[in-house]
């Protein structure tokens, strides 16, 4: 069984909470502002669920969100907001708050997602573990790998996981994302007949294409609606960024995630961006990470849409050969119908 922190500066709010969770069998500690939360994680480590009120004296919810991800604290955090709030939901989101609810609490809904995280309990705490790791880790590989990867081929294994860390957590919506672009480009990169040896680094690099959003600011790469026209033109700028951060490496993986970061947007009908390049202007591997990351993004949910159903999404695809995709990319894509169901049928993350 889980244990829950009640954090809210409102006593009959707080006791309510915590009696019902007490009579569902969950061991509570209490807490009446953000100071106080941070104190008692201070003393105790052996927290698993915070539930973060927002407007409290000495230290609000933001703060102590914020302090807690500072600190490392493997926790989750279920901010409490009120309804429609979304200013308050992306500040949350930037700080390091995992999920919301809205106040009053739905305690059958405060159920439900208490018993999701018990089931994941331990494979979260361990992604978190990891990243933290990976973060104080991360400068010095990159100083490190200039010098050694022609050397030590596993130092570059190495950097590019620890790169898959910070390029899926760097998006809060995308969770195992990158990792499931890169198995389906790496199937494409096969089917379409590409040596053992591309179709590996197709597959290495394919994670990485989205790395460029770490140059992008939080208010545009978090908003929960839609972006404007001038956001998205801001939004685009993530290709070459990515394509900068990784260019001057010695590694083949790195220099193949680089132009897969530059081209991944690129339209086989020369509508797509940074370059506008059209047919087999496009780079290979860019050619199939367009049609792997196009297909996860459409079956994935995130914070403005919800996700399309499998067939839906496939069909989707298809439909756009010619257009946006590469046809030959697109043929070998559909011929992987059966063996894709079956995967994305097993993935937690996607709704099949």
């Amino acid at each position: 069984m889980v244990r829950v922190m009640v954090v809210d500066d409102e006593a009959q709010n707080r006791q309510i909470i915590s009696q019902f969770l007490k009579f569902k069998g969950y061991e509570v500690l209490e807490a009446s502002n953000g100071k106080e939360a941070v104190d008692l994680l201070d003393r105790n480590h052996k927290v698993d669920v915070v539930l973060m009120d927002i407007d409290m004296p000495v230290m609000d919810g933001i703060e102590a969100t914020r302090i807690i991800r500072a600190k490392e604290f493997p926790v989750l955090i279920i901010v409490l907001t009120a309804y429609g709030d979304e200013q308050t939901m992306k500040r949350a989101a930037q700080v390091g708050a995992d999920d919301f609810l809205t106040k009053p609490v739905d305690l059958v809904l405060l159920l439900s997602k208490l018993v999701m995280v018990e089931k994941h309990i331990k494979f979260h705490k361990s992604k978190m573990s990891v990243y933290y790791e990976s973060l104080s880790k991360i400068d010095e590989l990159m100083n490190a790998s200039k010098e050694l990867m022609k050397e030590n081929e596993m130092l570059t294994v190495e950097l590019v996981q620890l790169l898959y860390v910070v390029a899926e957590y760097r998006d809060d919506e995308t969770h195992e994302h990158t990792m499931r672009v890169g198995w389906l480009s790496g199937r494409i990169a096969e089917k379409l007949g590409l040596d053992a040896n591309d179709v590996a680094t197709v597959q290495l690099a394919a994670p990485l294409h989205d790395i460029g959003k770490i140059g992008i600011r939080d208010n545009i790469l978090l908003k929960p609606g839609r972006l404007t026209e001038e956001e998205f033109e801001i939004m685009k700028a993530h290709t070459m960024i990515g394509y900068k951060i990784l260019r001057a490496s010695s590694s083949n993986i790195l220099k193949k995630a680089a132009m897969i970061s530059l081209t991944h947007h690129e339209r086989w009908d020369g509508s797509g961006y940074p370059r506008g390049l059209k047919g087999d202007e496009i780079p290979i591997e860019g050619q199939i990470v367009a049609v792997a990351d196009s297909f996860d993004a459409m079956v994935s949910k995130r914070v403005y849409k919800e996700p399309k159903p499998f067939d839906e999404a496939f069909q989707e695809i298809i439909s756009l050969s010619g257009r946006h995709y590469s046809p030959s990319v697109v043929s070998a894509f559909q011929s992987l119908y059966d063996e894709i169901k079956w995967y994305y049928k097993n993935c937690r993350e996607v709704q099949c």
